[in-house]
């Protein structure tokens, strides 16, 4: 039985593509192959699958896209999505499973290399970072939980969110300016922000709708 594991990285940058693949040179037990069209990929696996896949995520065909598409073909396979962007905005994927692992294109090629094997031997190679991101997560989803906003709470900042004026609100909920404002500052309490602007503001940061 062969130990060799093989790799595709798929990349629509052919000069990042190659230079990619140089960083295994001399490396034995890993097989490399290469794709810069991503529309042939999974025309390519469904007779040549491969182990482990390195996926850039900002092709034309965005990377979790294709990853999705390889995960319903072929579930255990293991997938590296590589950005030249913020790593940590991908963090969710890590935990949904919908990858194994996130590079930075500015990974040194050991990182790159220990990552890799870390997928081969079904493990994960985390930042630190990822611990403040878990963090923060979990005093969100406490946030969230001690709000306790009533149903009239969550339309009256649907509605504000679209703009609606005191006026407005009155009319929709029938009742007088004077009952509006005196729930604007009770949601204006209850989020600890001081305007309608930083209200807008907190429910889309922390998507309370």
């Amino acid at each position: 039985m062969s130990n060799l594991t093989s790799l595709l990285i798929v990349d629509d940058h052919p000069i990042v593509l190659e230079g990619t693949k140089n960083l295994f040179q001399g490396i034995k037990d890993i097989d490399v192959e290469i794709e810069t069209d991503f529309t042939k990929v999974l025309k390519r696996i469904a007779t040549e699958p491969f182990d482990v896949y390195l996926i850039d995520i900002n092709m034309p065909l965005n990377g979790i896209t294709l990853a999705q598409q390889i995960k319903s073909m072929q579930p255990t396979a293991s997938i590296i999505l590589y950005t030249g962007y913020n790593v940590s905005d991908y963090y969710p994927l890590l935990l949904e499973k919908k990858v194994e692992g996130i590079l930075s294109k500015t990974a040194s090629k050991e990182k790159i290399i220990r990552t890799i094997y870390s997928a081969i031997n079904k493990e994960m190679i985390l930042s630190l970072d990822f611990l403040d991101f878990l963090n923060n997560m979990f005093k969100l989803q406490t946030m969230k939980s001690n709000l306790q906003l009533t149903e009239k709470e969550k339309k009256i900042l649907r509605l504000i969110t679209e703009g609606y004026t005191n006026k407005a609100l009155a009319v929709e909920l029938k009742v007088t300016q004077r009952t509006v404002e005196r729930y604007l500052s009770q949601i204006f309490a209850l989020l600890n922000v001081e305007s309608r602007a930083d209200a807008v503001k907190f429910v889309e940061k922390h998507n309370l709708l």
